[in-house]
């Protein structure tokens, strides 16, 4: 089997920041995003699968969602931080709360 090479370091770019992380309210799926908004893993627990296939789709689709919007928020922030204005097609804290409330109603 292969080791990983201890000298490799990732771009830290690309590193999921627990910030982002969303945790279904089960404790059987987590997303983890980059900054970017990048998706970098999933994590599923066995009782993840207990539940049947539509409510692990919904449940992957709303956990995904949250994680890619608080990284989407970030961004939003550093366009501001900036001295920019967001366009209007950027996801704005009103869906972020919304997705976190679909999230936490499972």
């Amino acid at each position: 089997m292969n080791q990983p090479d201890p000298e490799f370091d990732p771009d830290p770019e690309f590193d999921p920041d627990p910030e982002f992380d969303a945790v279904h309210p089960g404790g059987n799926l987590l997303f983890r995003s980059c900054p970017g908004g990048y998706l970098h893993s999933v994590v599923l627990s066995a009782p993840a699968l207990d539940g049947g296939a539509d409510a692990l789709a919904t449940a992957v689709l709303r956990a995904a969602e949250v994680s890619h919007l608080r990284a989407v928020m970030r961004i939003r922030q550093e366009i501001i931080d900036a001295g920019f204005t967001p366009t209007p097609e950027l996801p704005t804290p009103a869906d972020l709360d919304a997705a976190e409330a679909a999230l936490r109603d499972g």
